[in-house]
């Protein structure tokens, strides 16, 4: 594997995981004001950590091998910091959805 498609690759991975993340943290906060959404990811997948997990893992397979393609490479350190940055937003995300929840906020 040359120097190229690594960073092919990795700017491919890390958009794929930006989408994994935010698609996680949507399911994660509309599953639980949503009911139907819940249900029907307990009913498909056993349990709705399962089904949530499995739509990330197909949310990000399918979006890394699409960019894998798209992508030239050249904005790699860029893509890699928007997942971390991503990642941070969702948590923060959800964490806050959470607190709200717990203080019966929302």
């Amino acid at each position: 594997m040359n120097n190229k498609t690594l960073m092919r690759f990795l700017q491919a991975a890390a958009i794929g995981s930006i989408v994994a993340s935010i698609l996680i943290a949507i399911l994660t906060i509309v599953g639980e004001e949503w009911v139907p959404l819940k249900d029907w990811l307990k009913n498909t997948f056993t349990h709705h950590w399962l089904g949530k997990g499995a739509l990330a893992i197909v949310a990000f397979s399918l979006v890394t091998l699409w960019q894998g393609y798209v992508c030239s490479g050249e904005k790699t350190v860029q893509a890699i910091w928007y997942a971390v940055i991503a990642a941070l937003l969702s948590a923060v995300a959800m964490t806050g959805f959470f607190i709200l929840h717990t203080f019966q906020l929302v």
